[in-house]
Order: C-alpha cells, then sequence, then structure tokens
C-alpha cells in the first residue's frame, strides 16, 4: 500500500516538476532522496546539486547532469570529481570559468583549456603558465571573446604585429593595448584603417581628428556613428560614410539629411 501511494506521489511530484508547479527545495527529505527526482529537477532547475543530498553528491550521473545545466557547479564538487576529466570538462564546456575550480592537472589539458576560454575569456586567467607563452592560443582566446586581451601578459599588449591581428577581430581591444602606443598616432591610424570600430575607443585627445574619422567610415561606414562633435555635420565624412555602407545614412546627423550633397549621395550609393 504505501509503496503505490509513494508510486503515485513520485509520478505526480515528476510531473510538477516538469511542468514548473514545484521546485526541488520545497520537496520533502523522502522525494529529494530520489535519485529520478533529482535528475529531473535537473533538467528544469540550475542549482539543484546545492540541496541534493550527501549520499548523491559523488553521483556521477548527478554531478555530470548539474554541470551541464550549470559548470560552476564544479566548485561544490568533491575532489575526487575534480579530478575526473569528463567531468571537468563537462563543466568548462557549459561555463569556462567553471575551470578555476578544477584540478591543477586539467590547467594543462590543452583540450580542456580550448573548451574553456571558447565558452568564457575570463578563463585565461587561469590556464596553465605554458599557454600564456603561446601567441596562437592567446590570439584564439580573443578571437573568441575580445575581452581577454585584456588579461593577456603586458608583452602581447605592446607587439604591435599581434595587436594588428586582434583588432581585425575585435576593435574595442584598443581599450586595453599599452597606454603609449593608444597615444602614438601613425600606429592609432592603421588600426583604424583595419576596423573603423576602433574610433569609438580612440583617446579623447584624437576625438575630433578628422583624418581619423574618415579613415574609419571608408574602412567601415557604420562607424559614423563614433563620429563626435562638430565632425559629425562634416559632409565629406558623412558621404564617404554613405559610399562605404549606405545604411550609415541612419546614424547621420538629422541636421544634414537634407543636406542636397548628402541626399545625392544616399540615392547614388543606394542604387549601387
Amino acid at each position: 500500500m504505501e509503496k503505490e501511494f509513494y508510486k503515485k506521489l513520485k509520478s505526480k511530484t515528476l510531473n510538477d516538476i516538469a511542468c514548473g508547479k514545484i521546485t526541488y527545495d520545497k520537496l520533502d527529505n523522502i522525494l529529494r532522496a530520489d535519485k529520478e527526482v533529482v535528475l529531473e529537477a535537473i533538467r528544469h532547475e540550475s542549482f539543484v546539486y546545492y540541496d541534493v543530498p550527501e549520499n548523491l553528491k559523488n553521483d556521477r550521473e548527478i554531478v555530470l547532469a548539474s554541470l551541464k545545466k550549470y559548470g560552476l557547479m564544479l566548485e561544490f564538487v568533491s575532489d575526487e570529481l575534480k579530478k575526473d576529466r569528463e567531468i571537468v570538462f563537462t563543466a568548462v564546456k557549459q561555463c569556462g570559468f567553471a575551470l578555476k575550480y578544477a584540478d591543477q592537472i586539467f590547467k594543462e589539458d590543452k583540450e580542456i583549456v580550448f573548451e574553456a576560454i571558447k565558452s568564457d575569456g575570463w578563463a585565461l586567467q587561469f590556464v596553465g603558465r605554458k599557454f600564456l607563452r603561446d601567441p596562437n592560443f592567446l590570439f584564439s582566446a580573443v578571437k573568441y571573446h575580445g575581452y581577454a586581451f585584456e588579461l593577456l601578459p603586458k608583452k602581447y599588449k605592446r607587439d604591435k604585429t599581434f595587436i594588428e591581428k586582434c583588432i581585425k577581430e575585435h576593435g574595442y581591444i584598443l581599450r586595453f593595448i599599452d597606454p603609449k602606443l593608444r597615444l602614438n598616432y601613425l600606429f592609432l591610424e592603421k588600426l583604424v584603417k583595419i576596423n573603423g570600430y576602433c574610433l569609438k575607443y580612440i583617446p579623447d585627445v584624437y576625438k575630433d581628428d578628422l583624418n581619423l574619422a574618415l579613415v574609419a567610415v571608408k574602412q567601415n561606414g557604420l562607424s559614423i556613428s563614433f563620429v563626435e562633435g562638430h565632425l559629425r555635420k562634416n559632409k565629406e565624412i558623412i558621404i564617404e560614410a554613405i559610399k562605404q555602407n549606405r545604411e550609415s545614412y541612419d546614424f547621420v546627423d538629422n541636421s544634414m539629411k537634407l543636406d542636397k550633397d548628402v541626399s545625392a549621395a544616399f540615392m547614388q550609393y543606394s542604387m549601387i
């Protein structure tokens, strides 16, 4: 009789969890200790592992299911399971930052480290030292997540060739390059020529520089949205932007949209 009652109760509980009518933490201890109930709850909630009974916390199926849902749960997994390659790989694939909680041996594991930086650029701060000496690896990290450039060793923030390669992928890394290089006009011009979006991040001292604005819109017309001050009404900049990308017209200063030359340029380059 009790078994039949529990079977019906469990069936209803599984259905209620699936329908979002109840959460795992609201269940009684008997149901919370049922592996099938735990796994169903994990499918629908991210933090179930916190409340799983101790006797189930080392169950690989439960741990893997939890990490597939929320990789940072690796922090609360036993040290023994943190040495399990499949466990760690599953965690960093869901959230690269989970590499922080992995056993040191996996911070030297190329496949796991690559998976981590693909998921989250901030994982770069936890990789083994050998990866920080590998420019190809570091470029991959920046390519996946431009903000990872901020975490690079200083030598790469001064390496012009490396910077040019990275800036092609993400213009906003201009914020993180060596301060002296950011003020190097000729180098800055070269970067803007590679990626017009760099215009958004150039130092304030160059914000009203006509040449840099022109170089930017010639590379990417939409970068006109980052042109500031009196340059926003500069007809040459506006027409070059429209020439490169007619959609840049949407970002032209309203007072210039009715200008006959601007309108003519928009009509001309809309027909190409």
